[in-house]
């Protein structure tokens, strides 16, 4: 960027975009603004600090915005791959975005190695293009999910009217049995329904390192947890790679432990080093797990239980290459142990 005055990037934004200009980019409540620099210093130190939107043309300005909004999930210090590509023009530009603080990034618009930026960008065009595709394709999917279940909840509706109306009209007790099995049929079908409300998003968005303690915090301080738990939580520092879902994996072996050891049930929450990666592991003071159901509760055919929780709790685990098992001894207590593998975990912001 030598000699490039601020009327040449006016007249000229494209030399913004040229390969090794480095940006840093300060994220406001209504705005982006950046400056050519590398510099640590905070914002105010910088009078020439630039607004994307007056800078560069609406729809440019509009694709650098989604570019800061995507990388707002990661943790300070992590880097990744992005283009800015004008769709139908055939025009793009790789780089690589670099999370440096809450709120501030480092934009590098680069090129390969043999100075080729040709082909770098067209793999990386590609890729993206994939990964959008994809990615609607998903939003489809859940946008049926969701009519479907709306329709599925209006008809179980009806369903039950009319058992209530044969209830109220036949005084045949085998009738009446025959329409208690039903109506436990149809609570059946509309937890299945809502189920999948609540994992519709399931792997929509890709994964990402979450501060585990932080997410522990939020979880006891439910309103359905808040005071009923007594927790011990020992993993500050804790960065685990996961499905965005994860949250709900925790929920539910907390909610396990609430159900099946009463409140003031205690839960301990540590981390161990495998030979296999780095264990999470969660234990409470309720009754434990029989050795006969260990295996069983993790199972989308297990009879005994009333929702599929542990179940989807390893299909979402499993996008990430992570396991889960139960190790605790009954009588004293359920451990749940979740194994993740040595690049799925780190220490420090």
């Amino acid at each position: 960027m030598e000699d490039a005055t601020i009327s040449d990037i006016l007249i000229n934004w494209e030399l913004l975009l040229k390969p090794g200009v480095c940006w840093t980019v300060w994220t406001f409540e209504d705005r982006l603004k950046f400056h050519l620099s590398t510099d640590e210093s905070s914002s105010e130190s910088f009078p020439d600090l630039m607004d994307i939107e007056e800078i560069f043309p609406p729809d440019v300005a509009f694709f650098i915005r989604e570019i800061i909004l995507d990388a707002s999930d990661m943790t300070p210090g992590e880097s990744k791959k992005i283009a800015l590509i004008i769709p139908g023009t055939g025009s793009g530009w790789p780089g690589t975005i670099f999370r440096l603080s809450s709120g501030r990034f480092s934009l590098f618009w680069s090129k390969s190695e043999n100075g080729d930026t040709e082909l770098d960008f067209c793999d990386l065009f590609e890729h993206i293009k994939k990964e959008k595709a994809v990615r609607k394709a998903n939003e489809k999917l859940n946008y049926f999910n969701t009519i479907v279940r709306h329709d599925i909840m209006n008809l179980l509706m009806g369903i039950n009217g009319y058992i209530d109306i044969i209830d109220e009209i036949v005084d045949d007790e085998e009738i009446h049995l025959l329409l208690r099995k039903s109506r436990d049929l149809s609570e059946h079908i509309h937890r299945i329904a809502e189920l999948t409300r609540t994992y519709q998003n399931l792997g929509n968005r890709p994964p990402a390192f979450v501060e585990i303690a932080q997410m522990m915090e939020t979880i006891f301080n439910r309103h359905e947890f808040s005071g009923k738990i007594v927790s011990d939580v020992l993993v500050n520092g804790l960065f685990l790679y996961v499905d965005r879902m994860f949250d709900v994996v925790i929920y539910e072996i907390v909610k396990n432990a609430l159900k099946c050891g009463g409140e003031g049930v205690k839960i301990r929450v540590l981390v161990e080093k495998v030979p296999e990666g780095l264990m999470l592991v969660i234990e409470d003071s309720g009754p434990g797990i029989h050795p006969d159901f260990k295996e069983r509760i993790f199972s989308r055919t297990y009879e005994d239980r009333k929702g599929y929780g542990l179940y989807l709790a390893t299909e979402i685990l499993d996008i990430t290459g992570a396991v889960i098992r139960e190790a605790g001894t009954y009588g004293e207590g359920a451990r749940f142990e979740l194994l993740f593998p040595p690049d799925n975990y780190r220490f420090g912001p």
